[in-house]
């Protein structure tokens, strides 16, 4: 099965999700609950199955602290054109956020266990890269730029004062308390009983199906009519989906990155912007609108980048 194709597959998944919203079966109001079924339960269960027994190579940890490295640079090059075009406060945070923080783990997660299937150590890969890469500095830097930029707080001395509850809650959520306790596992080589290890493939099984069918519901149609952020959301598009993953495969050559680390690592970083940076930029007040739409659009584009990403990388 070429890319195409698996892409395609995974997008019929994703607009069942849409069908069955516009059907009155699942709402918008069933979103947070599947969401919290896959962050809570079938998540962390995910990320066990796939690092167990796994190893962590050297590979991964370099193409994890460049891929981390670059977004923020990615970051500091994008606050340029976004002061040269007079870019509003709350635009400027939503822009700097959607063009630098990809859906590492919703679309990830089933993007590379679709192209690379059993191939060792893939999703190992993608687990270090979303979890170290992505989900940590979103709650770090991410937060940090979304509080100062947005329109949460009146008070100027407000947007400096930072949100530490909620920047530490990311390393007590239980898909990294399970990501930590599994690598501790395998380091130290702590047998883990037979049925428990089936009972988290039996659970981690469902993380692809529901991730994909609360993207679907998710799509909403209107949210393309908002033409007046053409120009931010083209920008977006083009790094987040084009110049980042070029830079990355730049990095890891730099670096010496080969093999899965090095693709795995490329095709994460294609991927369209995070659906958390809709949560954050409405939390924080900045332009929550642009924030969707990007993802939305960016979602729909995966269909055409990611087999063209992959076809450039020597994936069939």
């Amino acid at each position: 099965m070429n890319v195409f194709r698996v892409v395609l597959s995974l997008f019929l998944v994703l607009f069942t999700g849409y069908l069955l919203k516009r059907r009155g079966i699942l709402r918008d109001t069933d979103i947070s609950v599947i969401n919290r079924l896959i962050l809570d339960v079938t998540l962390p269960a995910f990320v066990f199955h796939a690092l167990y027994r796994q190893r962590v190579t050297a590979d991964m940890v370099h193409a994890a602290w460049l891929f981390a490295m670059l977004q923020v640079l990615v970051m500091v090059l994008l606050w340029v054109p976004a002061y040269l075009l007079r870019f509003p406060r709350p635009v400027t945070g939503t822009f700097l956020l959607t063009a630098v923080f990809g859906n590492t783990g919703f679309l990830g997660y089933p993007v590379v266990q679709a192209i690379f299937g059993r191939t060792e150590g893939a999703m190992a890969a993608a687990v270090v890269y979303d979890q170290f890469s992505m989900a940590l500095p979103v709650f770090t830097v991410g937060i940090a730029v979304a509080m100062h930029y947005g329109n949460r707080n009146n008070h100027l001395a407000s947007r400096y004062a930072l949100d530490w509850r909620e920047m530490l809650s990311f390393f007590t959520t239980p898909t990294f308390v399970v990501l930590i306790g599994t690598l501790l596992i395998n380091a130290l080589q702590v047998p883990v009983p037979s049925f428990i290890s089936q009972a988290a493939q039996l659970v981690a099984g469902a993380t692809v199906p529901l991730v994909l069918l609360s993207l679907g519901l998710m799509l909403e149609p209107a949210h393309l009519r908002a033409n007046h952020y053409y120009l931010p959301m083209v920008l977006i598009l083009v790094t987040k989906m084009a110049v980042f993953p070029w830079l990355m495969w730049l990095a890891t050559g730099w670096a010496g990155v080969q093999g899965v680390a090095r693709l795995v690592a490329v095709i994460e970083s294609a991927m369209p912007s995070a659906m958390i940076n809709a949560v954050i930029t409405a939390r924080y007040g900045c332009d929550h609108t642009l924030a969707t739409l990007v993802i939305v659009i960016g979602t729909l584009l995966t269909l055409v980048v990611l087999p063209v990403t992959a076809t450039l990388l020597g994936i069939r």
